[in-house]
């Protein structure tokens, strides 16, 4: 019988800089709110909210410096830290063998197949214009991408411009942009053995 593919949520989070932690959080409270499988999670999404706001004002207070801003800033990563790990061995509980359904959970997939393989090609989920002057690029992840590239185009796709990338696949913030301007955009996964996949089918966008 052949084995059901496996995969994995990559958990070594506590080595990532305070910010992407922060972004990871966000992330997961935004996919795992409502979830249809994921109805659980092991610690709350309104206990996490709470634990992603006390790390936040701790890192604000840690740029003033000081042993006891630093101690306290370095603690309240670690509950944070671990709440999204102890969410992540939840979600694998109950989709390990389901690479879409992990993906949905907002946080970044692994697999267990140490061979390296092209990347799959991402997609779009929604190119948000609630705030003038900024696009909010909301993509779903791909296996093993560790990173996420936005390029825009504003005639139509003869030319392009990259505008960043960003860690996260489902919050890529886009400004300064042009109110008035309908901007193509797509966005491509960079690792894999080529370096980088395919570029995703584009969606259209007027910014306001």
């Amino acid at each position: 019988m052949t084995p059901l593919p496996s995969f994995r949520i990559y958990t070594g989070i506590s080595r990532w800089p305070d910010n992407n932690v922060v972004g990871l959080s966000l992330d997961t409270e935004d996919a795992l709110d409502g979830h249809a499988v994921f109805k659980a999670p092991t610690v709350p999404l309104i206990t996490l909210a709470a634990q992603r706001t006390t790390f936040s004002a701790a890192m604000t207070e840690g740029h003033k410096g000081g042993s006891d801003r630093i101690r306290a800033k370095n603690a309240a990563k670690l509950v944070l830290v671990d709440s999204l790990i102890s969410n992540a061995h939840y979600c694998m509980s109950l989709a390990r063998h389901d690479l879409d359904l992990l993906l949905s959970s907002g946080y970044e997939v692994v697999s267990k197949n140490r061979a390296t393989g092209p990347l799959d090609k991402p997609s779009i989920l929604d190119v948000l214009n609630n705030i003038s002057g900024q696009l909010l690029v909301r993509a779903q992840g791909v296996l093993n991408g560790r990173n996420y590239q936005v390029r825009v185009s504003t005639d139509g796709g003869k030319t392009w411009v990259v505008m960043g990338t960003f860690n996260s696949p489902r919050r890529m913030l886009l400004q300064p942009v042009i109110a008035g301007t309908t901007y193509m955009v797509e966005v491509c996964a960079l690792g894999g053995s080529t370096n980088q996949s395919l570029w995703s089918d584009p969606i259209s966008r007027m910014a306001t």
